[in-house]
């Protein structure tokens, strides 16, 4: 089973808030883009509380990581943490 690693916070300075994203069960988060990956969360009365991100390739166009996002998600949901291929999470997932 995938095991979550230490956790830090993203820096999300100069960060772009990208909408809400559903998966089946559904659950949604809210995404916020940085200049390497997309953060996902819950938004709160302080600001996003992180869930977790995933890496954004150098190839990969936005839309294209948010297919993956999405995908990670709703496997992580449905299948359980150690299917996914490209999120990391912390310990609210």
């Amino acid at each position: 089973m995938k095991t979550c690693a230490t956790w830090s916070a993203s820096d999300l300075t100069n960060s772009k808030y990208i909408g809400t994203l559903e998966i089946e069960n559904g659950g949604f988060f809210e995404i916020v883009a940085t200049g390497d990956k997309l953060v996902f969360g819950s938004a709160c009365n302080v600001g996003l509380l992180e869930s977790g991100y995933i890496i954004r390739e150098d190839c990969e166009s936005l839309d294209e990581t948010l297919q993956e996002l999405h995908a990670d998600l709703s496997v992580h949901y449905s299948e359980g943490p150690a299917f996914v291929s490209r999120i990391v999470c912390n310990e609210r997932m």
